[in-house]
């Protein structure tokens, strides 16, 4: 279980705690007036007039289009809201027996609007300390793991030619059944820095396997991988790949064109990727290959493979890989156009 959802629910029951020990003062306080049958049945009410006072500001600002629509809303949550909360509240005091006074009932609504609006509010000042506090345990937990052999299989090691990049090696790694992987760092700098999630980075993510994409010219990387077993028993596995083998002569990388997108020979960070697409307007747009698509889980990092055009009124006309030259100090380009029919 995740370090966070064990401090979050501490940190819920305690607030339960709290709200039922006011909810238990403030019965006493209309009990000692003689109005405890009263306070209850007001008190079971304020959900349902809740409800009714948010729907009082979320329908009317729901009719209102465009840019105004958030400026209606605001004036009826002050307004209008309100009203209806703490009038419903002073109309249902005065049905109950005994009848509760308007201050009577204007404080039991408070409370309430106490007990959602302050755990909120605390919630959200407790947040980066609670992340603080898991990043904490999981780096605790990270450098008590036992040391292993890496239990992925490295294969399918490749070597393309790629217009103005040059050579790229591949690399991927395919998990075993069971295991299930916690980090993955990259060490740069003297440093092991998280990677496989991130722009820029060589290496993307497909469940549990991984794919290198990396320029031949820049040193062998090495690798850092934080994985958990069938038993769910944390290892750290420290290895650096191979390097280039020349034995046999790189392929040319090029895609295979599909009628609505493409496919590569292997998997590729899809933050490396640019895709252009042309309508018969003959408008041309060039853009992420993630462009106006929703975002995929933390575990799906590479190009989706085959790709596929996501409007059906355009075609795909080119696609692009970026990477930086460091030798260059500059972002090359591979550019790759459709053939013409």
């Amino acid at each position: 279980m995740s370090v966070t959802y064990v401090i979050w629910g501490a940190l819920a029951l305690v607030a339960l705690l709290l709200v039922g020990l006011a909810l238990r003062a403030e019965r006493r306080r209309f009990a000692a007036h003689g109005k405890a049958g009263a306070w209850l049945p007001l008190r079971l009410a304020s959900l349902p007039i809740a409800l009714l006072a948010a729907a009082a500001v979320w329908l009317p600002a729901r009719a209102v289009h465009g840019p105004e629509a958030l400026a209606a809303f605001y004036l009826l949550m002050f307004s209008l809201g309100p009203l209806v909360f703490f009038g419903l509240h002073w109309l249902a005091g005065r049905m109950t027996t005994p009848a509760l006074n308007a201050g009577e009932a204007a404080s039991i609504a408070g409370s309430g609007l106490l007990m959602v609006i302050l755990p909120a509010v605390l919630a959200s000042m407790a947040s980066p300390w609670v992340y603080q506090l898991d990043m904490g345990a999981r780096q605790m937990q990270r450098s008590l793991a036992a040391e292993a052999p890496l239990a992925h299989r490295i294969l399918q090691r490749q070597r393309f030619l790629l217009p103005e990049l040059g050579e790229v090696l591949t690399e991927q790694w395919q998990a075993p059944p069971g295991v299930r992987v916690d980090r993955i760092e990259w060490e740069l700098g003297g440093q092991y820095l998280q990677t496989g999630d991130s722009t820029g980075s060589i290496l993307c993510r497909d469940g549990e396997d991984f794919h290198v994409f990396r320029l031949a010219t820049n040193p062998a990387p090495s690798w850092r991988m934080y994985w958990r077993d069938a038993a769910g028993s944390l290892q750290r596995s420290d290895w650096t790949s191979a390097p280039a083998e020349v034995a046999t002569p790189a392929a040319t990388l090029t895609p295979a064109w599909t009628q609505d997108g493409f496919a590569f020979p292997v998997r590729i960070p899809r933050n490396f990727v640019t895709v252009e697409r042309r309508w018969a307007t003959g408008k041309v747009v060039q853009s992420d290959a993630l462009d106006g698509r929703a975002l995929p889980s933390p575990t799906d990092t590479c190009l989706s493979s085959p790709y596929r055009n996501r409007d059906a009124e355009s075609v795909v006309t080119s696609v692009g890989i970026r990477m930086w030259l460091a030798g260059a100090k500059r972002m090359g380009l591979a550019s790759f156009s459709r053939p013409s029919e």
